[in-house]
């Protein structure tokens, strides 16, 4: 870091703590756009969650950019928050024999925005 130059998050919103069971697929371009590289879903537990993006701890490793199909199963609502997210850094978590993947999403629809708002609520 530069001398004199103050650090700041780089975080927009505040993450919210919270373990969620997650299910995903990876994705992966094709000629006809773009479509699951496994037919089977695994699944997760989130570390954190905001409204730009989620921790996963996973046992497998992940590319960055990788993009991932998500469903986000937060209590009290009906559905899975249902979306897409690309993965931005992976870290080994040696405490935990885990990697920890930060996603940002790529797509939130405007009720899985409140979802996860109201989830801060509930804290």
């Amino acid at each position: 870091m530069p001398h004199g130059e103050i650090y700041s998050d780089k975080r927009k919103h505040n993450r919210i703590e919270k373990k969620l069971k997650v299910t995903y697929k990876i994705m992966k371009d094709s000629d006809v756009g773009i479509e699951a590289v496994e037919k089977s879903k695994r699944h997760v537990e989130s570390s954190d969650i905001s409204i730009c993006g989620i921790q996963l701890l996973c046992d497998e490793h992940f590319k960055h950019e990788d993009v991932l199909r998500l469903d986000i199963y937060v209590d009290g609502e009906e559905k899975p928050l249902a979306t897409f997210a690309e993965v931005k850094w992976v870290k080994k978590d040696e405490k935990i024999e885990k990697f920890r993947i930060g996603l940002e999403f790529l797509v939130l629809k405007e009720d899985h925005i409140d979802a996860i708002k109201n989830l801060e609520k509930r804290l």
